[in-house]
């Protein structure tokens, strides 16, 4: 059972899930008799299928999404038997959403140029895409974090050059309020709302070595409040720089660096730099424990947002995927190699983490250049992305398309990801040190992709070693740690904590 919603005191509306995917939808009432039925069924593999109840509980809405694509199906609470009425057929490359107020729809959607999001709204009984009309409109290279829905107003987290804002849209004035957040904040998490007619949101605010600060925004003193008692101390003399990459073809990439203002020779201090940089998804930086004691022990932290992510917007995400993965990669180099040059650390002391994903383009650095770094910690990393996307009995094979591109009706796309696949490209050179964590029953990354990594990793590495046997060179360890439990979505905190420490445990041994 996923997403349930009550669109009545008796009857439930909820969707099932088969290989990780949910596509049907299916209502059960519970009056005199329990009875269930079928009401909604999507037959395209490219999508998935949630339920969500408009803040003022007037419609439950059926939406149906893929990576680029939207389509929305409402059913009036009111009437919760009638068949669901389609807002708008899905048109590719439009997304939206639909929340509703006094009669009106008001649709966050990507439709329109610039292809960035936009709030409009249209009236619910005329709701196709040519009725829409436009309320507010996001500032180019802007990245819509979250979005809430109040009764009078509707508020709308943003991040522009890596700092968070919100921006207030009073449908009484017709007015919008910008107010600056803090600027150490770098991740933001929206608490639950309930009743829509409330005066004041809260949010808590993080980064990776600040704790979680909790806010409220008042509707009416328009002013922001914090609230929150802090239990993990701060790290008073920890720095955060930002810093602009300019990548191979010119566009400049954000860095995020935090490192203790203490510190003296910082060229030669251990470097923790992170990457993701797909699905149009920001860079993880919320606060984690483990990232304050590095701090505290000197270390650098550097998060490159490089183009694939979606810290810039729409359109970061868009010149980073498929046929622009490549320029992903350019971004990371481009920022590991302007982290060495203004001074944060050297290539013998930088380390390399990603995760899922991530995996992608820090495998690939490891092939194309390996000298720029001595170890890469990955947890259950996307490394065989050929071998994956020629496999569509795999159960998000189909889905994926849409981020990777389809090798199999498409044989320059086929050459395109064969030119930076990690496990395609490995040879024998001097490679970095590697830890991979992986899970036995991790559906999304299956395991038999990274055994085939880390046996080809290990061979290329030997047939190097013994190819230039002198005394003193470099030789890589290449550890995998397969875990029974857990997977990259989903570990214990015990599980969790345990990782670290074997993650900490190698990078430490490493860059000494």
């Amino acid at each position: 059972l996923f997403f349930p919603e009550w669109a009545a005191n008796d009857v439930l509306y909820y969707t099932t899930q088969k290989n990780l995917k949910c596509q049907n939808v299916f209502m059960t009432t519970f009056t005199y008799q329990k009875h269930t039925k079928l009401v909604y069924t999507e037959q395209d593999a490219r999508f998935f299928v949630d339920i969500y109840l408009t803040k003022d509980r007037r419609f439950l809405t059926i939406n149906s999404n893929s990576k680029t694509t939207s389509e929305v199906w409402l059913v009036d609470c009111r009437n919760p038997f009638a068949l669901p009425a389609l807002v708008q057929a899905r048109t590719k490359g439009v997304i939206y959403h639909i929340e509703h107020r006094n009669d009106e729809l008001y649709i966050l959607t990507t439709y329109g140029e610039p292809a960035e999001y936009k709030l409009m709204k249209a009236p619910v009984a005329s709701s196709s895409k040519e009725n829409w009309q436009l309320v507010y409109a996001l500032e180019k290279k802007t990245k819509l974090v979250d979005f809430e829905m109040f009764s009078d107003d509707c508020i709308m987290f943003l991040k522009n050059t890596g700092h968070l804002y919100l921006n207030v849209i009073s449908f009484v004035s017709c007015s919008v309020q910008s107010i600056k957040l803090p600027t150490w904040a770098c991740e933001f998490e929206l608490e639950s709302h309930p009743e829509h007619t409330t005066s004041t949101c809260y949010f808590q605010l993080s980064s990776p070595v600040h704790p979680p600060k909790r806010f409220a925004y008042s509707f009416k003193e328009n002013n922001l409040i914090e609230q929150a008692v802090q239990e993990v101390p701060i790290i008073t003399n920890c720095h955060t720089t930002r810093l602009l990459a300019k990548s191979k073809d010119e566009t400049l990439v954000p860095i995020t660096v935090f490192h203790n203002m203490n510190s003296e020779e910082l060229h030669r201090k251990p470097l923790l730099v992170h990457v993701y940089g797909a699905y149009g998804i920001d860079l993880n930086m919320s606060f984690k424990e483990e990232k304050l004691m590095l701090i505290e022990e000197g270390w650098i932290l550097a998060y490159c947002h490089v183009r694939g992510g979606g810290e810039l917007g729409l359109s970061w995400h868009k010149d980073g995927c498929q046929h622009n993965k490549l320029k992903g990669l350019h971004d990371l180099k481009a920022c590991i190699m302007l982290l060495h040059e203004l001074g944060f650390s050297q290539p013998k002391h930088t380390a390399l983490a990603a995760a899922s994903a991530g995996g992608v383009l820090a495998g690939a650095l490891c092939n194309t250049d390996p000298e720029l770094i001595r170890a890469m910690v990955l947890q259950a990393p996307f490394v065989d992305v050929l071998n994956t996307m020629m496999k569509t009995h795999l159960p998000l094979t189909i889905e994926e398309q849409e981020e990777w591109g389809n090798p199999l009706e498409d044989e320059k796309c086929m050459k395109y990801i064969k030119s930076y696949c990690p496990y395609q490209n490995i040879k024998p050179q001097c490679y970095p040190s590697v830890f991979i964590t992986a899970y036995e029953n991790d559906q999304r990354i299956p395991l038999t992709g990274v055994l085939r990594y880390v046996q080809k990793l290990r061979k290329a590495a030997l047939d190097h070693a013994s190819r230039t046997s002198k005394k003193g060179n470099w030789i890589p360890k290449i550890i995998l740690d397969v875990q029974a439990n857990g997977s990259h979505c989903d570990s214990s905190w015990e599980h969790s904590v345990s990782e670290v420490a074997r993650h900490l445990a190698f990078l430490n041994k490493e860059l000494e």
